[in-house]
């Protein structure tokens, strides 16, 4: 016994070791919680069909676990070379997966990585599978851009005016014989104002696809793609942060053009608010698109200690081109929290919510999924949870 106890000691030191020698980064990110509707059974989440976002605050019916492990594994010339890795899972409530109702862990992300590259204008260089070009506006979860997949690139060089990214991407894990690529550009921080830079994302995509040698068939022609985004941010402005932002995608017939404002800052010396407004015109050749609307606010009040208040009102608002009937639908989300420190992205956070949402007849006729199980004959629904959720 004593030997083995031996053993696993200098085990863990060896680890320990080469952990240290290896300058290996722990960070991430975990929610998960559970909840119950007013009519029984597990908590209800509320979203507008049509709306591309749904206001986050006691609306999350998921677990997502993230942990990112970065070694720093060499340095040359003056860069650094890293290797990351992701463990990631992710599961709404009530879904399966691979047979099983357990959560079942897969590798978010597994890339290299060289940092501060002089001949790359102390750029960086990548390869591998990564969470890529995202832009999030935060209290609707929503990825204004968003490149994630298996790709290449070059990141984050400095060429005078800004930073220039350029990177090749793909999705792994679809059809061999029919997959789609990407070309996301974007050059960030373009000094506009003496408080705030723009960034602009440029991002074509196409088709690769090859003939079925075993079968002789072509995949169907899919239509190239081009994404342009422009983003303003404005820091310090009349109390806050502000993101002005518009984007305008288009593959074939299918369009969509948004804009978005969204103001994040101090009302008071324990208040935050965060608000966000967005209108989206969609349009497709079957003249299926739709106009959406969204307005929705969050304040989060320090009481005492680590305890807060919390409070989001959202509301969507969508108009379907067929003339089917405008849809609406608000949801109300009043919290108390327990968090670590005093400040609104304190975390560790454990919040105990209540969520209520009403919605008119043209949003209930197209309710799905869990909403339209349990509340498929009303116009309003509640739910009562606990979530815990951390980064680190």
């Amino acid at each position: 016994m004593k030997t083995k106890i031996l053993i696993a000691a200098l085990a863990w030191a060896g680890l320990a070791s080469a952990a240290h020698a290896a300058s290996i980064d722990f960070s991430g990110y975990m929610r998960a919680g559970t909840g119950i509707n007013a009519r029984g059974g597990t908590q209800v989440c509320f979203g507008l069909a049509g709306a591309d976002t749904k206001w986050r605050l006691g609306n999350e019916c998921d677990y997502v676990i993230e942990p990112n492990l970065s070694a720093k594994l060499a340095s040359f010339e003056g860069s650094d070379w890293h290797v990351h890795f992701m463990p990631s899972v992710y599961r709404a409530w009530g879904q399966t997966e691979a047979g099983t109702d357990e959560l079942t862990a897969r590798f978010g992300q597994v890339y290299a990585y060289g940092t501060n590259i002089a001949g790359l204008a102390n750029g960086k260089v990548w390869a591998g599978r990564r969470f890529y070009n995202r832009l999030q506006t935060g209290i609707n979860d929503q990825f204004l851009e968003i490149n994630d997949g298996d790709g290449a690139g070059i990141e984050d060089m400095d060429v005078g005016i800004g930073k220039l990214s350029i990177g090749f991407m793909m999705n792994g894990r679809g059809p061999a014989n029919d997959n789609r690529y990407a070309l996301p550009i974007r050059l960030t921080g373009l000094q506009t104002t003496p408080s705030g830079d723009l960034s602009i994302y440029v991002t074509p995509s196409g088709q690769l696809k090859s003939r079925d040698q075993t079968t002789g068939v072509d995949p169907a022609d899919q239509d190239n793609g081009l994404a342009v985004g422009l983003y303003q941010r404005l820091n310090g402005v009349m109390g806050g942060n502000w993101l002005f932002g518009f984007r305008h995608d288009k593959q074939g017939e299918l369009k969509n053009t948004r804009g978005i404002v969204q103001f994040g800052g101090k009302i008071t010396a324990g208040t935050n608010l965060d608000v966000v407004g967005e209108y989206r015109v969609r349009k497709d050749a079957a003249d299926a698109g739709n106009k959406w609307f969204a307005l929705g606010a969050r304040t989060d009040t320090h009481i005492s200690g680590p305890f807060r208040v919390l409070l989001e009102v959202g509301h969507d608002q969508v108009k379907p081109d067929d003339g089917s009937g405008t849809r609406h639908m608000t949801k109300f989300t009043l919290a108390g929290a327990v968090s670590a420190g005093n400040e609104a992205w304190s975390r560790p956070t454990i919040r105990l919510f209540v969520t209520h949402a009403i919605w008119n007849e043209a949003a209930r006729n197209t309710l799905t999924d869990r909403l339209q199980q349990v509340y498929g004959d009303k116009k309003a629904g509640t739910s009562i949870g606990i979530q815990a959720e951390t980064w680190w």
